[in-house]
C-alpha cells in the first residue's frame, strides 16, 4: 500500500480491499474485475457525454474502486501475473481517455481545448513512468497521479465545474510529469555511478 497515493489508502482502498475478501472464495478472477472497472468507466464516460453529471460521477467511482478490486484480489488470491498487470495499465489509459473525452462531448465549444489539454497532460503523467521503468527506474511519486485526476474530474463534475477540473488536470499533470522526469533522471544518474564505481 503506498504511501504516495494518499487518495486510493484512504478513500478507495478501504472498500476495495472488504470486496477482495469477499470476492477471494469466488470463481471471480481479478482480471475479469479489470475488465468490469473498464466497463464502468465507459459507461460513466458515456453519462458525462450526455450531460449526466452525477449518474456518470457516481458509476466513475464506483469504477474506480472496483479497479482497485482487481489489484487486491490478485494479491489476496496469489494470482498475480504480468498479463494482468499489463492489461490493468493499458485499459486505465483508455478509461482515462475516455472519462476525458466523455466531459468534452458533454459541451465541446466549451470544454473541448481544455479536454485535450487535460487529456495530454494526463498522457505525459503515465509515459514519464512507464519509460522510466523501462529503463530499470520507478517513478510514482506527484501529485497528479491517476487516482487524484479522476477524483477531481468527479468532484468538477459533480460540483458543475468541469472546466476547472480539466485545468487543474492540466496544470497537476504537467507539474506531475516534470517531478517525475526529475526524480527519474537522478535515479539513473545514480545508478550509471554506481556501474562506473564497479571494478
Amino acid at each position: 500500500m503506498d504511501l504516495r497515493y494518499p487518495v486510493t489508502r484512504y478513500l478507495y482502498r478501504p472498500l476495495s480491499l472488504r470486496a477482495a475478501n469477499l470476492l477471494a472464495p469466488t470463481f471471480v478472477t481479478p482480471i475479469q474485475m479489470t475488465w468490469v472497472s473498464a466497463l464502468l468507466f465507459l459507461a460513466g464516460s458515456i453519462a458525462f457525454g450526455m450531460g449526466s453529471y452525477v449518474v456518470g460521477a457516481v458509476i466513475i467511482l464506483v469504477g474506480e474502486i472496483v479497479d482497485c478490486v482487481d489489484g487486491d484480489l490478485a494479491r489476496i488470491t496469489g494470482r498475480t501475473s504480468r498479463w494482468g498487470a499489463f492489461l490493468d495499465s493499458v485499459l486505465d489509459r483508455w478509461t482515462d481517455a475516455a472519462l476525458i473525452l466523455g466531459l468534452a462531448y458533454s459541451d465541446m465549444d466549451s470544454l473541448g481545448v481544455a479536454a485535450g489539454l487535460a487529456l495530454t497532460a494526463s498522457f505525459l503523467v503515465s509515459y514519464t513512468r512507464a519509460r522510466a521503468q523501462s529503463l530499470g527506474v520507478d517513478c510514482p511519486d506527484g501529485i497528479g497521479a491517476r487516482d487524484a485526476r479522476v477524483l477531481i474530474l468527479v468532484i468538477a463534475a459533480l460540483l458543475n465545474f468541469v472546466l476547472v477540473g480539466l485545468i487543474t488536470i492540466i496544470v497537476l499533470g504537467v507539474i506531475t510529469s516534470i517531478h517525475r522526469m526529475i526524480i527519474a533522471g537522478r535515479e539513473m544518474e545514480r545508478l550509471e555511478r554506481e556501474a562506473a564505481e564497479i571494478p
